[in-house]
């Protein structure tokens, strides 16, 4: 009886064995063939298993069937731990919609002069209209990030 093997590299080789011969016999050829310990084979025909100790006709093989070569895994391992955490989570910074924010900019006096409250940004990327926030310790600009240090008796 001639049987295809496919081994793990996608390469078909082709095994001679008896028809009564059992699934040992057949992992002997191949380990033979295709230098697979008998050990460390696992043969698949038809999407079953074949054990060791079966005759090749009761598993259903004829002459020419193809016999897929795969390896024995060791499975059965146990899962990992759930892991726990020491800290808790980072609660994430929630932005808070003001609304009509453009009056915190501009402020008219009671000669309807409008004056600016915030200092604008100087840099060219932002140019006139884009104002820079008051921090208790700097200027800054949100847009391209520019910051300025207030010095302390240093107030414009």
């Amino acid at each position: 009886m001639r049987l295809f093997v496919r081994d793990l590299a996608g390469r078909t080789f082709p095994v001679a064995v008896d028809g009564g011969a059992d699934v040992a016999h057949l992992q002997q050829e191949i380990a033979a063939a295709g230098g697979v310990p008998e050990d460390e084979q696992r043969l698949i025909f038809g999407g079953q298993s074949l054990p060791a100790g079966a005759q090749l006709e009761d598993c259903g093989l004829e002459d020419e069937s193809t016999v897929f070569l795969s390896l024995e895994l060791s499975g059965g391992v146990k899962k990992r731990k759930k892991k726990t955490y020491t800290k808790p989570k980072k609660i994430k910074h929630k932005r808070k919609k003001v609304k009509l924010a453009v009056l915190k900019f501009y402020k008219v006096d009671s000669n309807d002069k409008v004056s600016r409250l915030r200092r604008e940004c100087p840099h060219e990327l932002c140019g006139p209209g884009v104002f820079m926030a008051m921090h208790f310790n700097r200027y800054y600009c949100g847009k391209c990030h520019l910051t300025y240090l207030i010095k302390k008796g240093e107030e414009s």
